[in-house]
């Protein structure tokens, strides 16, 4: 449910370790305590999420969709977006990583970053599930107190290889090559990476091309050849799906809404929003917090 503040929280993985990465256990609980809600109610993160699911069943909220991991599961969060967790039964046992984004590489980024794929938990047979419960219990394994040499580069070789793993199961859900991405996917994913960071402040597609130093023809048939939309389409996506995140989780004014969103008048962007998401920024608060 939304709350009364002005503000989505951000947690950053640098405040919780200096590893890049955090490995847990799946805990065996069910409704979250007052605390907890505190700390995981709606909010983001700096860093992509992963849950595997072996047994048990969680629910929760990743913009506006829901979410439900059921048996066998796989299901990741992408930083920065706005979820929440809401349940998990008591019989719920497998695993959560935490792993900062820079840890990745890149052409596995393309394939969990892109913009066309519905992030959604997917069942992987029960081969690969067997082999990412390993993979990640080997990790956990090595990193113990206890454990001393290169064991640390261990861990992080092993984490590489699950998070290898995720990719290629979404990618084939979603049929995508597997593989260097070409240059088109580099383009979108530094434009991507870019407009996340500035599309506050930057509305023009000029300036995301000049930021890249790419000519704006050049950027756009790049963005359009991977996604069939243009860059001005994205930009539009990433401000208005911001925009419903703070009129469902926080409390601020549209007029607030508009202004940290870079509008100086809040009335062009309340048209903007209606064209866009098919109805007024108070309609939608109205519709979406019943």
């Amino acid at each position: 449910m939304p709350t009364g503040r002005n503000t989505i929280p951000l947690h950053k993985l640098e405040e919780t370790t200096a590893d890049g990465f955090v490995l847990k256990i799946l805990p065996h609980k069910h409704e979250l305590t007052e605390e907890e809600e505190l700390h995981f109610g709606a909010h983001r993160d700096d860093h992509y999420i992963f849950f595997l699911v072996h047994k048990g069943k969680s629910r929760g909220m990743a913009d506006f969709h829901e979410f439900v991991l059921n048996g066998s599961s796989l299901f990741f969060i992408l930083p920065g977006q706005v979820h929440q967790y809401m349940y998990s039964s008591k019989n719920t046992a497998g695993w959560f990583l935490a792993i900062d984004a820079g840890l990745i590489p890149d052409e596995f980024r393309v394939v969990l970053e892109d913009p066309l794929l519905f992030i959604r938990p997917v069942n992987p047979d029960p081969q690969c599930m067997e082999q990412m419960g390993r993979c990640l219990g080997l990790a956990y394994d090595l990193d113990q107190p206890s454990a001393a040499g290169f064991s640390k580069r261990a861990v992080y070789s092993i984490l590489t290889s699950f998070v290898a793993m995720v990719a290629n199961v979404y990618a084939q859900q979603k049929a995508m090559p597997v593989g260097k991405p070409s240059r088109p996917q580099v383009i979108l994913r530094d434009f991507r990476a870019l407009l996340t960071r500035e599309y506050k402040q930057q509305k023009s597609p000029a300036d995301y091309a000049g930021a890249l130093h790419l000519s704006l023809s050049y950027l756009n048939e790049a963005v359009k050849e991977v996604t069939g939309f243009t860059v001005s389409h994205w930009i539009q996506q990433e401000v208005m799906l911001e925009a419903k995140r703070l009129l469902y989780h926080s409390s601020c004014t549209v007029k607030e809404i508009a202004y940290e969103l870079g509008y100086e008048d809040p009335t062009y962007f309340s048209r903007l929003f209606k064209k866009t998401v098919g109805k007024t920024p108070g309609d939608f608060r109205e519709q979406y917090r019943k």
